[in-house]
């Protein structure tokens, strides 16, 4: 084969790879580059608890947290629940101790089901009444940052425009592999979702 087909291929290659990561950077730097908006959730520093931030009364989100930040959270934060949408690690062993209402949506990063975006918006809603409650995934970012989003459309009022550029440029850490997660945004009929979910 050609030498220079060869180069050429491998430098696609490259550039594909890399893509994602640029993408991602380029939301951090402009959201970085201009003053936070101030009703994007606002981050807030708790050892072990990484990427914890307040969405509104009564909710939070963040990565996975540890057993020390499980305790915080229940202790100086008055959270009751927590809803982890992990697909293959439980909160139990974390956080045992802390009479903390553990509720789990097994969701998969690269393949968001309905059913499980229903559920997570329903005990997000009705925790919040009862509540403080914390939202978390892996890295707080992706899947916390969909369900955050559609929170804040469903029941916050928010278009899909403005819940967007708060998930992807707010430093949650997005990561721009994801791309099915904004086109779920852009493409869910929020008539529906409110109707399923029964939001009034």
């Amino acid at each position: 084969m050609d030498l220079s087909i060869i180069r050429t291929r491998r430098t696609v290659l490259a550039a594909l790879l890399v893509l994602p990561c640029f993408a991602g950077a380029c939301a951090a730097q402009t959201s970085a580059g201009n003053a936070r908006p101030a009703e994007w959730a606002r981050p807030i520093a708790v050892a072990g608890v990484p990427n914890l931030h307040r969405v509104a009364n009564n909710f939070y989100r963040s990565a996975q947290p540890d057993a020390e930040g499980f305790k915080a959270m229940a202790t100086q934060y008055g959270v009751r629940t927590v809803v982890s949408l992990r697909a293959f690690n439980s909160d139990e062993t974390l956080s045992r101790g802390l009479n903390l209402s553990l509720v789990r949506f097994k969701t998969h990063t690269w393949h968001i089901e309905r059913e499980d975006v229903i559920g997570a918006l329903r005990a997000l809603r009705s925790a919040t009444k009862v509540g403080p409650v914390l939202l978390h995934c892996q890295h707080g970012a992706d899947r916390t940052g969909l369900i955050t989003a559609l929170y804040r459309i469903l029941y916050e009022g928010w278009s899909k425009q403005a819940a967007s550029e708060e998930m992807l440029q707010g430093n949650f850490g997005y990561h721009a592999v994801w791309g099915n997660i904004p086109r779920y945004i852009r493409n869910v009929d929020v008539s529906r979702l409110k109707r399923e979910i029964g939001v009034e």
